[in-house]
């Protein structure tokens, strides 16, 4: 860096950008939690899912799939940004996520071939160039609502390792690329939600920003406004029992791999200390009230706006959370699929505060697991829903909560919050 510094204060400003340029290349000191330079080699050669290929092979012709539960749309040969080929605000916002971007970044390890970093630098140059804030009317609704914008640093940064070392990622668009990361970064900073499970996305991303490109002007704030937030808001959105108090088991564990990976973040960019033991401590009785509401299958009750999910992703669940609290045995139980560990001591247990009460009468298969709801009000991804239970019988889930089924802005539905409740008997499309 005291070269660039050199050359760009002696106003040789595109020798200081090629030399900025050969710093990226070869930093080593800093690490993303998903995708490092030296990842590369791990895919080289290596044949992707078929899916994953689709996808960057679809970027390519601009057939964009900006959420799962969609098909391909054609955005054009110039990418339309405002495009909303279906009425749901979801596929707008996850369009300015730019998602896509990660299957065109494996395709890329994996072949080697520059078509898929050439179209990437077009794709990013023709959002910058498309997306400037106040370009149309709407814009904080999408593409520079904060919790969209913290997304994109995120997701940014990790691509921004997997293509740096392409001939397409030139000097220029160096500049360009952290130009707007910057600018979106600030943004963030000055526009966080006031409250919810957004907020603290917003405060992950911003911590992500921060770690990820230290050398720039705003980062050391963005780190501090991260974790300032993080630690503000884990006592006002978890109660005292380990829930998190917008009441749905789905967002329950999103939160917590939230406070997580902030954990890991700060531990990779040395400052986990900035994180207090009582943090840690609230994450892991986060962590236990999963495993009291759960059945023994590892799925759980769908309240409020939750989502299917099976024993494979749980695992994947747990083994994390177990690292991050090996002393845990408990939670080892659970991650290594109860080989190892320890099995609970009791049965049936209530989280009183959030009002779950689970009655078992084991933890293995052939037990009987019943968990009641009886809530105090909750905000957001909650549902109108105290009084359910769910009854679990030797494998079988008798009495299943269809949980969340789809946001819409449809303006012929007046309340926009009801349509959760509109499609509550409809089968789950695994909405996030």
């Amino acid at each position: 860096m005291e070269k660039t510094n050199q050359l760009f204060l002696a106003e040789k400003y595109q020798a200081a950008a090629v030399e900025l340029l050969k710093y990226y290349r070869n930093r080593v000191n800093i690490r993303h939690l998903d995708f490092n330079i030296d990842d590369r080699q791990k895919y080289a050669g290596k044949k992707l899912a078929k899916d994953v290929m689709e996808m960057a092979d679809n970027a390519l012709l601009h057939q964009l799939k900006p959420h799962k539960s969609y098909p391909y749309f054609d955005y054009g040969k110039t990418i339309d940004w405002q495009k909303a080929p279906v009425p749901d605000a979801l596929i707008r916002t996850f369009l300015h996520r730019t998602n896509w971007w990660q299957q065109m970044g494996l395709a890329y390890w994996s072949t080697g071939d520059e078509k898929y970093a050439s179209e990437w630098v077009f794709q990013l140059r023709d959002w910058i160039k498309s997306n400037q804030m106040g370009a149309y009317k709407d814009d904080k609704e999408y593409a520079w609502k904060a919790f969209v914008v913290s997304f994109r640093l995120n997701n940014w940064s990790g691509y921004f390792n997997m293509f740096i070392n392409s001939p397409n990622f030139t000097p220029e668009f160096l500049m360009e690329f952290l130009n707007s990361y910057h600018q979106q970064a600030e943004y963030v900073k000055s526009n966080y939600t006031d409250i919810g499970n957004h907020r603290l996305f917003e405060a992950l991303h911003l911590l992500c920003a921060g770690s990820s490109f230290p050398e720039l002007k705003g980062s050391q704030s963005w780190r501090k406004s991260g974790i300032e937030v993080l630690n503000q808001e884990i006592t006002k959105q978890v109660y005292p029992d380990g829930m998190q108090y917008e009441l749905s088991t789905s967002y329950h564990i999103g939160t917590i791999n939230i406070f997580l990976n902030a954990l890991k973040i700060a531990q990779l960019a040395k400052l986990g200390n900035e994180f207090p033991e009582s943090y840690r401590a609230l994450v892991e009785k986060m962590v236990m009230a999963v495993i009291n509401f759960s059945f023994p299958d590892y799925t759980f009750p769908l309240y409020g706006d939750s989502f299917l999910t099976n024993k494979n992703i749980m695992l994947k669940n747990y083994d994390n959370w177990s690292q991050l609290f090996p002393h845990n045995k408990y939670i080892r139980y659970f991650s290594t699929d109860t080989k190892s560990g320890t099995v609970l001591p009791y049965l049936s247990q209530s989280l009183p505060v959030a009002g779950f009460y689970t009655f078992r009468s084991g933890w293995d298969r052939n037990s009987t697991v019943m968990v009641l709801k009886a809530s105090p009000p909750a905000f957001f991804h909650a549902h109108p829903d105290n009084g359910t239970f769910e009854l679990w019988v030797k494998g079988r889930n008798f009495t299943p909560d269809a949980g969340s089924y789809v946001y819409n802005d449809d303006s012929k539905i007046n309340n926009k919050k009801s349509v959760v409740q509109i499609y509550k008997g409809t089968p789950n499309l695994n909405f996030e």
